[in-house]
Order: structure tokens, then sequence, then C-alpha cells
């Protein structure tokens, strides 16, 4: 699993950083484009780590070597060919042993960075869960509207999004933006009580029309993916620069869709300036699809919608659903496949070793030998000086 996390860094530094290069080559890029942009790249960044953890890592194009202390842990299960080598792990017992004992502080580490790894992601997603709590808690006085403008609205907005049953409304003095709560039969859109007194006509259509755009988008259930994807891989701080534009691109596409309903962008742009006055600071960190988050987006999205040059139209659907497809199928081909490197150090130790290895057995025999020698001697020279002496000594004639 650690190897997977290292390579999922990796991999996902690439892809989120190419998105963010791409975009910043195109700073006129259209909301739709930016949103497929982003999404795919997070999407890259989870499937090409989990295919090379399936495949060999010889099928990629390129190769990231890495220190072998980071991944070797868990590749010392599978198991080393030079462990096999019972001559050459006999005659350099002390390298063996240093390799052995640097190798046994991988698992180790990578357990315990595997264990914060586990608290942290635990304690985010627990925190993700209490503010759906607090927010449940917060809308917990909530009532029907009954308001026939904002019925009429919405029902004739639920009709062209084709949304059915249509998304139920309420109202709250706890909320100061409106907000797409639910999924499928259990849609909601629930609004400010200020809202259906301080909005005119066609700024409370505008709103609505906001609001059931999430739902036709099913914006909520890919709100929550991303907060899901932020508190899991709370390490890779570009996932979060990947969410806040992918937010930004939605809530645009969102205002694109109620200004084209009605073809008045420009109730549309009214309707942003007058919740940009009743932001709180509640609503910067809500996790459900909300129109008004930071005041600053506001102002960027009201520039926008009163541009006249720039359309409203988003580019057709299928080639940019055939490229993004196409994207990710080729991702795992061009993203790099992170394996150990070959460990340098113990190399160098051990080819020099190895090279001496037949003079140590030569100088090893010799001092065998010269030990047998010594052995002997005391045992011969007794019998060569009695040989010498009868050999020398004069013969004498009885």
């Amino acid at each position: 699993m650690t190897v997977w996390l290292f390579t999922f860094l990796v991999h996902s530094t690439l892809w989120c950083g190419l998105a963010w290069l791409c975009l910043r080559l195109l700073p006129r890029a259209q909301p739709r484009l930016r949103e497929t942009i982003w999404y795919t790249a997070l999407a890259a960044s989870l499937i090409t780590p989990t295919v090379h953890s399936l495949t060999s890592p010889d099928s990629a194009i390129w190769r990231l070597p890495v220190p072998t202390f980071i991944v070797g842990g868990e590749h010392e299960a599978e198991g080393e060919p030079g462990h096999a080598e019972g001559a050459a792990s006999a005659s350099l017992p002390r390298s063996e042993e240093a390799h052995g004992g640097e190798a046994a502080v991988a698992p180790g580490w990578l357990a315990s960075a595997g264990i914060v790894w586990g608290a942290f992601a635990g304690a985010l997603l627990a925190l993700y869960i209490l503010r759906l709590e607090q927010l449940r808690r917060r809308l917990g006085d909530r009532e029907p509207v009954t308001d026939p403008r904002a019925s009429r609205a919405l029902a004739t907005l639920g009709g062209k999004a084709a949304l059915n049953p249509p998304p139920r409304l309420t109202e709250s003095h706890n909320l100061g933006s409106p907000v797409a709560l639910g999924v499928g039969a259990r849609r909601e859109i629930c609004v400010p009580v200020r809202a259906l007194h301080e909005l005119d006509d066609g700024e409370l259509r505008a709103l609505l029309g906001h609001e059931v755009a999430h739902h036709l988008r099913r914006d909520t259930i890919r709100l929550a993916i991303l907060n899901v994807l932020q508190a899991v891989f709370f390490f890779q701080p570009l996932f979060r620069l990947a969410a806040r534009e992918a937010r930004l691109a939605t809530e645009e596409l969102c205002d694109d869709w109620a200004a084209n309903q009605f073809e008045d962008r420009f109730a549309m742009a009214s309707c942003l300036a007058e919740v940009a006055r009743w932001v709180v600071r509640r609503d910067r960190h809500s996790p459900v699809p909300c129109i008004g988050r930071r005041r600053s987006q506001l102002e960027l999205r009201v520039r926008r919608l009163m541009n006249e040059h720039r359309s409203l139209q988003p580019p057709s659907r299928p080639w940019r659903r055939v490229s993004a497809v196409g994207l990710l199928i080729l991702a795992p081909l061009f993203a790099p496949a992170v394996a150990p490197g070959a460990d340098r150090s113990h190399e160098g130790r051990r080819a020099p070793e190895v090279a001496r290895a037949p003079e140590h057995e030569q100088l090893r025999e010799h001092e065998l030998r010269e030990r047998r020698e010594r052995r002997a001697a005391p045992h011969d020279e007794p019998a060569q000086a009695s040989t010498t002496t009868h050999t020398t000594t004069p013969r004498k004639d009885p």
C-alpha cells in the first residue's frame, strides 16, 4: 500500500501539474473545458498508480528510480536473488549483515508512515461528516416555501431540466446562501428567507435555476467525492487546487445554464451581486453545492456574465467525453514506473570484496600450510641431527 501511495504522489503531481500548466496556457478556456481537464487529471491520478501496481514496471515507457528504503520494504518480502547465493553470502558476512540491518529498518518506517496516513485521513473524514451533521442541525428549522412565484419558477425549471420528481423547495432563517441538498427522489433546494423578499422575479428565477442546474449535473455527488479525495489524500496539495478550480468551473456552468433558460444573463449577474451581500463565514466551507462561497469568486462570475462578447454556449459533449476517455486509457503508458533503484553503495562495497575473494582463499591456504610445517618441524629436527652426525663423524679403524 505504501508503494501505491508513493506512486500516487508522483503521478498526481505529474497530472495535476500538467493540468495547471495547460490552463495557464489557455487563460480564456471555457468552464466546461476547465472542468473536464481537472476531473481528468484527478481520475488519472488514481488510475495510473493502480494500473502500475498490477503490472510490471517494464510496461511503462520510462522509469523513475527511488531509494530502496522508501519502497524496498515491500519488495523485501518477495525475496532477493542475492540471498540465495550461499557461497557469496558466506564469504562476505559483514557486508550482508550491514545490508540486512538497513533493510530491516524499511518495514518499520513504512508501517509507521502508513499508520500516520490512516490516522490523519480518518480524522479528516470524520471532520467532513461532522460538517454535514452541523449543516443538518443548522437547517433544522427549514420549512416548505409557499410563495407562488417561487413555486411557478421551480415548476418551469424542473420541466426544462426533466427532473422527475422536481426538487423540494424550502426556506431557512439560518442560511446565508442557497444550497442544493440530496439526490434522486430526495432532491431539495433550500434558500434564505430573505431571498423571497429581496429578489425580483428575474433574479429569483436565476437563483432557482442555478440550484436546479446543480441537481441536473448531480453536483451533490461530485462535491462529496471531491471532499472525500481531499480528506484521504491530504498530503497532496495539488488536489486542493484541483478541487477548488473544479468547483469554480461548476458554479460558472450552473450560472450559464440558469442564464440560458430565460436568455437573461443580467438577471443572473444581478442575483449573484445580491447574494454576495448575504454570504456569511459559515458558507465558505459548505460541504454541499452552494451558490456563494467567497465574495471574490462571486465578483469574478458577475464580471464574466456581464461580458457580452463571451458566449455562454458550452462546447459539444461527445468530443469532450471521447477525449477524456482516450487520455485516461493512454495515461498509464506515459506515467513513470516507480521502482527501487540499484543500491550502488552496497554494490561498491561488495564488488572489491568479491574480487578479492580468491586472494583471501590463497592466503588462508598458505597460512594453513605454514601452520602444518611448524607443527611438524620439532619432530623432524632430532632425526636430521643424528643423520648429520653419523655422516660427518670419521670412521676409526680397530
